[in-house]
């Protein structure tokens, strides 16, 4: 279960750098067919945790790489500009 909350939010973080929200669905729908098949043996109870645990980390990662994304926007072209007019100390 904890290989899948630690995949989750990375794969959320790498999406919310690149795509917009509606990337979580498929990636949403994807989580569920690895999640089903990997855990087949398992209980039902236990199945159901660790998708909505991995929902949950993917939906986190996103706002998190969401979050980079604006401020790398807002910050990094400043931040260029700066180093490249050659008056850095």
């Amino acid at each position: 279960m904890a290989a899948f909350l630690v995949m989750g939010a990375i794969v959320g973080m790498l999406l919310g750098l690149r795509f917009k929200v509606l990337v979580l669905i498929p990636a949403i729908s994807v989580a569920t067919v690895v999640i089903v098949l990997s855990a087949s043996s398992q209980k039902l109870s236990l199945i159901l945790l660790t998708l909505v645990g991995t929902v949950v980390a993917l939906q986190l990662g996103y706002i998190g790489g969401s979050l980079v994304r604006f401020l790398a926007r807002t910050h990094l072209p400043a931040w260029t500009r700066y180093y490249r007019s050659g008056t850095k100390c």
